[in-house]
């Protein structure tokens, strides 16, 4: 099954709500994986309207050439962000993650990355990205699904002001549920991202609910380190400890 080896992202803020524009020329070099999201949560907006303020564009790379050429031609992969009040974007490489995802395969999800680093310096500016997926069809239960999106605010709203994070954000991409969700939440340390994933709160009790009550047909988690770095995000750089 292939694989990604690093990921690039940009996010980008603006005053005005908007939807998407165009999402940039396709069939870029080693490139895996590309899609623009919107952060309905954070607009009250339904996700299938993708109007939003907050937009991301995320992309799985074969190799670090790809996410490095992507990070330096950002017109290409997301001009809709030209005009944008903020954009910050990265090349991001995992060293940790487990689980399924539909975006290298849509018919047969499973795995993005292929990571065996285990040791990582606890004072490290990290990236995070979690994916939640259902399969789509006639049965589908939007229950669970609400059930699930419930969760995920309350997740969200416990996260203000936790010591080490820099911020927090969800994206659907265009038509919901076609490729699955994705968060980012960008830490300055990485010894913050663990306190928070395993200590006790909301999103431990959150995580057993899911489980407990299989909410999710698929998940996945990965957290990064942040190779490369450019631009601000809420008026400062993330990487700042």
């Amino acid at each position: 099954m292939t694989t990604a080896s690093h990921a690039s992202l940009f996010m980008a803020r603006f005053d005005e709500m908007r939807t998407p524009g165009e999402p940039g020329v396709a069939n870029l070099p080693g490139m895996l994986f590309r899609q623009m999201g919107a952060d309905t949560r954070a607009a009250a907006t339904e996700p299938g309207s993708q109007q939003a303020y907050r937009f991301l564009v995320l992309a799985l790379h074969a190799d670090e050439a790809a996410a490095n050429w992507s990070l330096d031609n950002r017109s290409a992969v997301a001009p809709f962000f030209e005009d944008a009040v903020e954009v910050w974007g990265a090349v991001l490489k995992p060293f940790r993650h487990l689980g399924e995802c539909n975006y290298l395969n849509a018919g047969a999800p499973g795995p993005l990355f292929a990571t065996s680093e285990s040791m990582v310096d606890p004072t490290e500016p990290i990236a995070i990205v979690t994916t939640v997926g259902w399969i789509v069809g006639e049965n589908l239960d939007m229950n669970r699904v609400q059930q699930f999106s419930t969760g995920v605010l309350g997740v969200r709203a416990s996260m203000t002001g936790i010591e080490g994070l820099h911020s927090q954000q969800s994206f659907f991409f265009p038509g919901v549920l076609k490729h699955d969700p994705v968060t980012v939440s960008l830490w300055r340390n990485f010894a913050a991202a663990r306190t928070f994933a395993y200590g006790p709160g909301v999103h431990r009790d959150q995580m057993l609910r899911l489980r407990e009550k299989n909410l999710a047909d698929r998940t996945s988690f990965t957290r990064f380190h942040i190779q490369r770095a450019e631009g601000t995000w809420h008026g400062r750089n993330p990487l700042e400890r």
